[in-house]
């Protein structure tokens, strides 16, 4: 089993907090609550429906399941009942996680900052076909561990000209006896 692909891409030695590190580190599931704003605009939804992602909600359940397959981690997120799932594998020729979500692929670098995983975008396809550097979505994604030690995350994107496409946020916890705990 390789490492999972966020831990792989960050320095050696980082200082990952310990929800962080039990997450992406042990395939297993996951659940908590989450709200989700999409943006609007046809191309907007068609972007998103491109990636598969949720309709908006607000304080829904979601669950995730992170699986490991040799050097992929495949995640399904279910969030209270549509699931997005994602296919994440460390490039080695770019030194990024990348991330193939229905028929977009994300290249994604992770950094720790402050006791929080950053994680910017360094490319995207859209059927196999490169963006773009100037059209590529500004992303905004942490992940931390709150003061109670739980792993929280705040996802947002938006297009260049277009605006708001997804912001998820909410917090998750292991699934009793589903993840190691190391």
């Amino acid at each position: 089993m390789e490492p999972d692909p966020f831990l792989q891409a960050l320095p050696a030695g980082a200082d990952v907090p310990s929800a962080l590190y039990l997450l992406h580190t042990n395939p297993g599931q996951y659940e908590g609550r989450c709200s989700i704003i999409r943006g609007s605009g046809w191309i907007i939804r068609l972007a998103l429906q491109l990636g598969r992602f949720p309709p908006d909600a607000d304080d829904i359940p979601v669950k995730v399941k992170i699986d490991c397959a040799g050097d992929t981690w495949p995640w399904a997120r279910d969030f209270d009942g549509h699931t997005t799932r994602s296919l994440l594998t460390f490039d080695h020729g770019t030194d990024c996680v990348r991330e193939q979500l229905g028929w977009l692929t994300l290249w994604l670098m992770p950094e720790i900052d402050s006791g929080r995983m950053i994680i910017h975008i360094r490319g995207l396809s859209i059927f196999g076909v490169s963006c773009p550097t100037f059209f590529l979505p500004r992303l905004s994604t942490v992940e931390w561990q709150d003061e109670t030690g739980q792993f929280r995350f705040d996802v947002s994107a938006a297009m260049p000209g277009l605006g708001q496409l997804i912001c998820y946020r909410g917090w998750l916890k292991p699934v009793h006896g589903q993840a190691c705990t190391g």
